[in-house]
């Protein structure tokens, strides 16, 4: 993927927001995906309404702050004026009912491929669940979301690519004990076409410190002026048009 210059560009999604003030920091910031968790077993868990709620309201926010600076070319302005989609994160398509899930504005992402509604989804599994598999699990997943052995902990592990082929035919997302420390490494050795971080930039359990999501993106749109290859689809080049 690039981006209007030339370069590779390697997307960021930030995960686990529970506010609408903290949703409207990280695309202010420049988070390309704001994720938020549904899965009751996650500190980071809010309700599928409040989560919709927070969504609709980011989405108006963006599209009415569009509108008022379409003439604007300042800094500030171009960064509100970025895309940034909202990302449904479930464990299981039975969280959340399958007429709800139809309203939902933004990307799925979901740890259980087969099953649930008719719709486009980002398939979430360790690497370890990555390399077992020699197909594509689902014709309607559109993204592969690859997490650490330990899927869904945060924890660090040697952020290597997939071994198996059908991988390539899908926009990588890596996830997985990332940090604005060592973002720029796992980059570097996987090229994927985004990254995705909660535990990594929170000040405690849940909470995010917007320092460290602003060291954060820093850090990834540096580390993508690196990189000399790409492996992601060239035909998509945002979350909201997966």
């Amino acid at each position: 993927m690039q981006n209007r210059s030339g370069k590779l560009k390697t997307l960021v999604k930030i995960c686990g927001l529970r506010t609408v003030d903290d949703a409207l920091r990280a695309v202010e910031l420049g988070a390309d995906a704001v994720g938020f968790v549904v899965a009751p077993t996650s500190p980071r868990h809010i309700d599928f309404q409040k989560a919709l709620e927070i969504a609709s309201h980011m989405l108006s926010h963006i599209r009415s702050h569009k509108t008022a600076h379409s003439s604007s070319t300042s800094a500030k302005n171009l960064s509100l004026a970025n895309t940034s989609t909202p990302v449904l994160v479930i464990r299981s398509w039975s969280e959340v009912p399958w007429e709800q899930l139809q309203h939902w504005p933004g990307s799925i992402q979901v740890y259980e491929a087969m099953g649930g509604p008719n719709r486009k989804r980002i398939f979430a599994c360790s690497i370890d669940e990555t390399n077992t598999l020699q197909h594509c699990p689902h014709e309607q997943i559109t993204a592969l979301l690859m997490d650490a052995p330990n899927a869904g902990a945060g924890d660090g592990w040697n952020w290597s690519r997939p071994s198996s082929s059908w991988t390539n035919q899908l926009p990588l997302i890596l996830a997985g004990g990332l940090t604005p420390d060592n973002i720029a490494q796992a980059i570097s050795q996987t090229c994927p076409w985004a990254v995705d971080v909660s535990s990594g930039v929170e000040s405690s359990r849940g909470v995010k410190d917007f320092t460290k999501v602003r060291d954060f993106i820093e850090a990834a749109r540096g580390a993508q002026s690196k990189l000399t290859t790409s492996v992601a689809s060239a035909s998509v080049n945002t979350f909201e048009q997966l």
